[in-house]
């Protein structure tokens, strides 16, 4: 039976941690290590060790960084495949470890499926991202069986194959980053779509905008250091890539539709369509004209309306799809 390597990043302490280890340690795999890399730890978390003797505890008196801290814990760490968890995520059910592991005999990288836990209006918002991305690795999993992204809050992935790809590089979305290499090189993917985690929000707004802030800034660093050969990927893939174009931004070909048909047309369509219902309820005629007086605005809420719709069946379909 492969060993199992978990490990388990954080910032100074979180307090999602114990209930996270308390998952894993009566998880029903028995060949598994836990390691737990801690930057800048506070003294609560410097009192684990004591609770949980049969976890690894790294301590890293300064702040190293996500990226830097999981490079150096896999060094220390003995399993054939590793699993990466954030430390806001819970587990609820106890062969997690094992559906990942057997997952990961017929893929060389697994990303599973993140369930936002929507306690605050925040997580809510989130919520759509997950969806989002869980919706990616669906399509490019079936169509061409490697994704060029997974959520880095929990995957796993084969030793070899990490090193293989040089372990996480230094970069603002380093999952991303990780994502697209393997996927250039033909690594096998899979979408774990019944195998969940749940994943906690911070509520806070301000938050969420300084995360979005960093996630933008690190998504453009990342487009332009690799635009030549996403733009080779997508010629090579242009059915996966424009399918989850497609599901993630529903509403894209109607912004283009819209900003490439002209007001004239539009104005015409419109008012043949209104003067049309009018021969049935004579009272619908005078819209016609009020319309006329707003057409700027009547075009921009009409394709506003139909995005709205079309995003919302797509996101039904989806979150419905995952459960």
């Amino acid at each position: 039976m492969e060993k199992v390597s978990v490990l388990i990043p954080v910032y100074m302490n979180s307090q999602h941690l114990e209930s996270l280890l308390n998952s894993l340690r009566i998880d029903t795999y028995p060949n598994k290590e836990i390691i737990v890399c801690i930057d800048a730890p506070e003294d609560i978390t410097r009192s684990l060790p004591v609770k949980y003797p049969d976890v690894n505890f790294i301590f890293n008196e300064e702040r190293l960084g996500k990226v830097n801290a999981l490079n150096k814990a896999v060094q220390s760490s003995e399993g054939d495949c590793l699993v990466f968890i954030d430390s806001d995520i819970e587990i609820r059910r106890e062969n997690f470890l094992g559906s990942v592991v057997s997952s990961l005999k017929d893929s060389n990288l697994v990303d599973i499926k993140k369930i936002i836990i929507r306690d605050s209006l925040v997580a809510r918002l989130v919520s759509y991202d997950y969806l989002s991305s869980s919706l990616t690795n669906y399509v490019f999993m079936k169509l061409v069986e490697k994704s060029p992204q997974f959520n880095g809050a929990a995957f796993g992935i084969r030793r070899e194959t990490f090193l293989k790809l040089g372990g996480f590089q230094k970069v603002i979305c380093e999952d991303i980053e990780m994502a697209f290499q393997a996927f250039r090189q033909n690594i096998s993917f899979m979408f774990l779509d019944n195998v969940e985690v749940y994943n906690y929000v911070d509520p806070s707004f301000k938050q969420w905008i300084r995360q979005r802030r960093r996630w933008g800034i690190g998504l453009g660093h990342w487009i332009v250091k690799n635009f030549k050969d996403l733009l080779r990927s997508t010629i090579r893939n242009p059915i996966a890539f424009i399918t989850a174009l497609l599901l993630i931004f529903p509403s894209a070909p109607l912004i283009f539709l819209g900003i490439m048909l002209p007001t004239d047309l539009f104005l015409k369509l419109l008012s043949y369509a209104l003067i049309l219902l009018s021969s049935f309820q004579i009272y619908l005629l005078p819209s016609v004209y009020v319309i006329t007086a707003f057409v700027v605005v009547a075009k921009s809420l009409t394709i506003l309306m139909v995005s709205f719709v079309g995003t919302g069946v797509v996101f039904f379909y989806g979150a419905k799809k995952f459960g």
